[in-house]
């Protein structure tokens, strides 16, 4: 009896391919619009609120959600195939953080508070889990991310030698504002990131030159990260990335309705 309640719902909570499945994913997804909007109103992150500061329907709507997260979490745990392993995973500890961080303890340290109000804003990436491409971009950034780990570090690299090349130039101007390397350095990475405060200017034409060639070379370095993402994406997307809610394998046959390892129903997603 309680095997087969526990199946049904473990379709419910988990697949999106039931009506009733479609209907739960609905009312966690309106639970968190809500919960976002309730975040909305929410006074100065490091005090408590005063008496009346937050209005009375933003505490019934922040206890209404917390009893939805409640009930979605302990179902997640429930029907999970592998509780544990869901508990320490991103979801799992998102949807642990939607719950713990509505209560707020009434304490003076304004730094634990700012702590556990954090952890409430993190409640937004339960999003994610209804994005079926968040999945995709994730392992896309993940398969890219040495590649883009190196471009920075040449980036960081770049910067530094442009921003010391601005503070031998301008170093012979009477009213410069560049007295350090680290201020150099500081321009070139707000200049080449097209940001321009305005806060150091160069005084000399040629360091007036050298702000121009920084400035389009920002233009092509913020579309190479763009460009190595962008292919990984579509790499990945050729790879059915489900993961099988019996056996937790991955890395299916396209468009493929059960698991090549144990032969449970794929829950219906990318590529499905």
């Amino acid at each position: 009896m309680a095997a087969g309640l526990r199946q049904r719902l473990r379709r419910v909570v988990l697949d999106s391919d039931t009506r009733a499945g479609r209907l739960y994913n609905l009312i966690i997804f309106g639970t968190i619009l809500a919960s976002v909007a309730g975040l909305m109103v929410e006074p100065h992150p490091m005090r408590l609120a005063s008496a009346g500061e937050i209005p009375g329907w933003v505490t019934g709507l922040e206890r209404g959600c917390l009893l939805v997260f409640v009930a979605d979490f302990v179902l997640h745990l429930w029907v999970s195939p592998k509780p544990i392993t869901y508990l320490r995973s991103f979801y799992g500890l998102i949807d642990l953080s939607a719950v713990l961080f509505f209560f707020v303890p009434q304490i003076s340290s304004g730094l634990i508070l700012w702590i556990f109000k954090f952890g409430r804003v993190l409640r937004v990436f339960k999003l994610l889990r209804f994005l079926d491409e968040a999945q995709l971009l994730g392992h896309a950034l993940r398969a890219s991310a040495r590649r883009i780990g190196v471009f920075l570090f040449f980036v960081v690299l770049t910067q530094v030698v442009l921003g010391y090349l601005m503070v031998v130039i301008e170093s012979g101007h009477p009213n410069t504002q560049f007295q350090t390397v680290g201020q150099g350095v500081y321009w070139a990475i707000v200049t080449m990131t097209t940001v321009g405060y305005g806060d150091f200017v160069p005084q000399t034409v040629l360091g007036r030159v050298l702000a121009a060639v920084v400035m389009l070379l920002g233009f092509g370095i913020i579309a190479i990260p763009t460009g190595i993402v962008t292919v990984e994406t579509i790499n990945q997307a050729r790879e059915d990335q489900r993961d099988c809610i019996s056996c937790g394998r991955s890395g299916h046959r396209p468009r493929a309705a059960h698991c090549d390892q144990c032969g449970a129903r794929l829950p219906k997603g990318l590529n499905s």
